[in-house]
């Protein structure tokens, strides 16, 4: 039975969560306006087909509330499909309504239709699944069905303006919410595209960091196993068999930086390793003590395990190389293993000649990565190297294990994630935390847009306030409540932050507040026009920007004080004040419509914080995992090819003659190349220094342009490979010199004419 690998569903984008957003938002909103016109539906079914009114009802009701149930785990393209269903029926629904029942509705105690209610639904709906044009289209076309449809069924005089005040209002208030879905998305798209781009960025740079750590783990494996096997064998002094052993050590750890170990659990005891310690110095440096009070109680992981054998052995082989320096006498050499914090620490001390370790130069590997890099890359690992002239050295490598987590990790923390969050640096990846996201960045217009708005609204109900036979009394206060009304819109529209200052705000919802008592205490139920109660409507609108501005908190007070005026007012005109409920509660839909907007886009932007970084994450993760594996396969093909060959002979030599060992060292010093100048090396440069070594030339080459190599590199090449190729004898240095320098390389050549060439940034070589 053969496993199957689950294919795991790519992230959501931002479009895509926008999108689902709106259409969670557009099912409460149906639930919200099929519930406040319910009695009205009541009132006005159709009594000669009662079955097609339900059916009617359901679907308008229906669709967009299914599309909510549906908006979080069903597919994009079902709910795209729904919202365009939604969009087709209410129209189909409104063209019944204006062929067949085209008629005044005197029964029930509202003459206005109850599928007008839920116009701005559908048209959200088309507007969130098709591109904005088609979405502005349909809101223009079904604003003036429902226009028409109220002139229609209106039972007060002058029907055509009613209708035209009823298709302007239901424009300017489906506006609103277009314009802001249109803009959203928009938005939604940009961040999708930075994503796109930081998750690129991050990612190069997680591949760059992985290459570079591949690349010191294998310089260190090169230097510590198979320059120590050529050096050993070159030198000379060492007895063939444990040069065999070495050179077969050696090709073992090259195969299994390949092919990695069957069990990577595997844990050492503390005598296992002692062992592994004492052998390490009989190989090494056999006049050295081994001291050690460790038991078995301590388990070491295999990977701590190595990277401390590395280490001390490349201390000892410091150690016994610097040996010449003791001034003709016996170098004391100790090992001594502790335990430590639940770790272990080893120290290698002697006590020879010593040295300045700021004087190291930056080239030499010893000391920088095979001890302290290849420590400081081993979660839990440290290292520190001590020395003075003349006072021996000291060389501490330590390993302590990682505290037990408090709890478990998240479930998204992949094994992954987990390798890259140890081995990449805070600079190159960070993960949001989900506890404590950014503040979420409110949404509104641009200024264009916003002058539109507020235009159309100006107008809209100036024709709804004044548009009418008002009695002359009422028009002061209508005339000021107008004009309250207009400067909290204004101010709503003036250029600031995304989220709207608290006192804006509170400003904003007292001229609502103040509007609404100037309109309507003047009023009297006596002969209603159908628009009286106008600056409800005003007001509402005001508090759903309030809302998308981010101020939902104060929106809704401005609503608790408008249902405050209409229920006063009620009162002082001698009407129950449940009537006054009854006037505002059809505009809850529309806040509640637009809190819920508000809401979601705050929750979305949010979440996508934390996905972006989680995606910005994973990407990298690939992108590491993918530069890691190319990277070991590029540097152990060239390590193999320079050095395998020679390995296999000095693992089954039991004589090494002149050849072999002069061998020995001419590819010691080919990998040195390969690991300390990797910009030269490089053909026809490589052919020409092993020709000039052979010679008896000494040849040093260096690379410190790091990751910036110059663009005339070729140059560079073609001139040192020339000036070996006449050299023959003396010794030449070239160095490829870091990228803020006037010149690009540098060639210095002691001969029995010393001279010094510089290689200029446009490949041009001159005499310094």
């Amino acid at each position: 039975m053969t496993a199957r690998t689950r294919k795991v569903p790519p992230a959501p984008t931002a479009v895509e969560r926008h999108a689902r957003v709106l259409y969670g938002a557009m099912g409460v909103a149906a639930l919200a306006f099929g519930l406040l016109c319910l009695g009205t539906y009541l009132e006005q079914a159709w009594r000669p087909a009662p079955t097609l009114s339900l059916l009617a009802f359901l679907l308008v009701f229906g669709l967009p509330l299914l599309i909510g149930v549906l908006s979080k785990w069903a597919s994009l393209r079902l709910l795209r499909s729904l919202a365009l269903a939604d969009g087709v029926v209410f129209l189909a629904i409104l063209a019944f309504w204006l062929v067949v029942r085209a008629e005044p509705l005197t029964t029930g105690a509202s003459d206005i239709p109850w599928v007008i209610s839920f116009t701005g639904i559908p048209a959200m709906a088309v507007a969130v699944a098709t591109r904005d044009r088609i979405g502005w289209a349909y809101t223009a076309l079904v604003c003036t069905a429902s226009g028409l449809l109220r002139a229609a069924t209106t039972t007060y005089p002058q029907p055509l303006l009613v209708g035209v005040e009823d298709g302007l209002y239901s424009l300017l208030m489906i506006t609103v919410f277009v314009g802001l879905t249109g803009l959203t998305r928009r938005r939604a798209a940009q961040v999708d595209a930075a994503a796109l781009f930081v998750g690129a960025d991050q990612a190069a740079r997680a591949a760059q960091v992985a290459r570079q750590r591949v690349r010191l783990s294998i310089d260190a494996l090169v230097h510590d196993s198979v320059i120590s096997s050529l050096l050993m064998a070159g030198r000379g002094g060492i007895p063939a068999p444990t040069i065999a052993r070495h050179a077969q050590t050696t090709l073992a750890r090259l195969d299994a930086v390949r092919t990695p170990a069957l069990n990577p659990g595997f844990r050492a005891t503390g005598h296992e390793l002692v062992d592994a310690l004492e052998q390490l110095a009989a190989d090494l440096a056999p006049d050295a003590a081994v001291h050690s009070d460790l038991s078995d109680n301590l388990r070491i992981p295999a990977v701590a395990v190595t990277a401390l054998l590395d280490a001390v052995g490349e201390a000892l082989r410091n150690s016994v190389a610097a040996a010449g320096r003791g001034q003709g006498r016996q170098v004391v050499r100790t090992v001594t293993v502790q335990g430590r914090r639940g770790g272990i620490r080893v120290l290698v001390h002697d006590d020879g000649a010593g040295f300045d370790p700021a004087r190291v130069p930056a080239e030499r590997l010893g000391i920088t990565q095979s001890i302290i890099g290849r420590m400081e890359r081993l979660t839990g690992g440290a290292a520190a190297v001590r020395s003075r002239p003349g006072a021996g050295t000291e060389v501490e490598v330590s390993w302590t294990p990682e505290p037990s987590p408090a709890a478990a990790p998240a479930p998204a923390a992949s094994a992954a994630l987990a390798t890259l969050a140890r081995t990449a640096p805070a600079a190159v990846l960070t993960r949001p935390e989900p506890t404590t996201p950014p503040a979420p960045t409110r949404l509104r217009p641009p200024t264009p847009v916003s002058l539109a708005i507020i235009a159309l609204f100006i107008l809209v109900h100036a024709l709804l306030a004044f548009g009418d036979d008002e009695p002359g009394a009422t028009l002061p206060g209508e005339v000021l409540g107008f004009l309250a009304l207009v400067l909290a819109a204004l101010i709503m529209a003036r250029p600031d932050n995304n989220r709207m200052t608290r006192v804006r705000a509170g400003v904003v919802v007292a001229l609502c507040a103040l509007a609404g008592a100037l309109v309507a205490f003047p009023m009297t139920p006596a002969n209603p026009t159908p628009f009286g109660h106008w600056y409800l409507g005003a007001i509402t609108l005001l508090l759903v920007v309030l809302a998308v501005r981010g101020r939902s908190d104060l929106a809704w007070l401005g609503y608790a004080l408008m249902t405050v005026v209409a229920i006063v007012w009620c009162l002082v005109n001698g009407l129950p004040g449940v009537n006054g409920l009854e006037m505002v509660s059809r505009h809850a839909g529309t806040l509640l419509a637009g809190s819920l907007f508000a809401l979601g886009m705050a929750r979305s932007t949010q979440a996508l914080s934390v996905l972006n970084g989680e995606r910005a994450l994973h990407s990298a993760a690939a992108a590491t995992t993918v530069a890691a594996i190319e990277e070991r396969e590029s540097q152990l093909a060239r390590v193999n090819v320079l050095s395998r060959p020679i390995l296999d002979l000095l693992a089954q030599s039991t004589e090494l003659g002149p050849e072999l060992r002069a061998e020995c060292l001419l590819v010691e010093a080919t990998l040195r190349d390969a690991m300390r100048a990797r910009a030269l090396f490089v053909e026809p440069l490589v052919s020409a220094t092993r020709a000039a070594r052979l010679r008896g030339v000494e040849v040093t080459l260096l690379d410190d342009s790091g990751d910036h190599q110059p663009v005339q590199m070729s140059a560079v090449v073609a001139a040192v490979a020339d000036e070996l190729n006449v050299l023959v004898s003396g010794r030449l240095t070239a160095r490829v010199l870091p990228a803020d320098r006037p010149f690009i390389a540098s060639i210095v050549i002691g001969a029995a004419t010393p001279q010094m060439l510089m290689v200029t940034p446009e490949g041009l070589l001159q005499e310094a």
